[in-house]
């Protein structure tokens, strides 16, 4: 029998957290260990419990929350960090992001679209909410001269250059797989080789160097007929 995900919550609304654990129990596939109500007892909780997903509002203690995501995903850490808040700001999204959060989701979603997103997370794939996409591929474009000089550490394969377009058009690895015709665990393989090539670890972070350096270009994805391909 499949064990649960493990979660943990870090959220200075306790009873925000406790509804959240409340919806979270309801369903089998998970089992909270935890609850946090700053970002110092994040990360202590972290390192007691490690669960298989931490939700992180980044925007706890000012922005402490921050600060916790990258001490929680700091090497050789490999948690999973999914930031869960209000604040839907480009700085506060871009700053979680680097931090190694591996998605960005807003509290206002439903039930259903928080665990899904976990499930996402944990398996290997970028969960955010639709203003965070936005925001992120705007910081990236924004960002994109100052990083072009870097782009020489980096020279990708072909075949990680396809992989690399197909993550921003937002396919999951599954997705990938078929349409570069290997298997599920290739693309993860891949995946992992693009990280530890960028110096990067998360999926998010892959997609958002890449684009900085100008390995792939968000105005030409790969597609049928006008270029591009919704993802499903």
């Amino acid at each position: 029998m499949t064990q649960p995900t493990s979660v943990a919550l870090v959220d200075a609304d306790r009873d925000w957290s406790e509804a959240c654990q409340t919806d979270f129990m309801r369903c089998p596939d998970f089992t909270v260990v935890g609850l946090a109500a700053s970002a110092k007892e994040g990360v202590e909780l972290y390192r007691r419990r490690r669960p298989d997903v931490m939700l992180v509002d980044p925007s706890i203690d000012g922005m402490a929350g921050v600060a916790a995501i990258a001490a929680i995903c700091r090497k050789p850490s490999s948690a999973c960090v999914v930031a869960l808040t209000n604040v839907d700001s480009a700085s506060m999204i871009v700053a979680a992001l680097r931090a190694g959060a591996s998605g960005y989701l807003l509290k206002a979603c439903v039930a259903d679209e928080l665990t899904e997103g976990v499930h996402q997370a944990v398996g290997g794939h970028m969960p955010l909410s639709a203003g965070a996409r936005l925001a992120l591929v705007d910081a990236i474009r924004a960002g994109r001269d100052s990083a072009v000089s870097m782009a020489t550490s980096f020279l990708p394969t072909r075949r990680e250059a396809e992989l690399i377009r197909w993550i921003a058009v937002g396919l999951t690895n599954k997705e990938i797989g078929e349409h570069m015709h290997v298997s599920e665990g290739s693309v993860k393989q891949y995946l992992n080789h693009i990280a530890n090539k960028l110096g990067v670890r998360s999926r998010s972070q892959v997609l958002a160097r890449s684009v900085r350096l100008n390995l792939v270009d968000l105005d030409v994805l790969p597609g049928d007929g006008d270029g591009r391909v919704q993802p499903r």
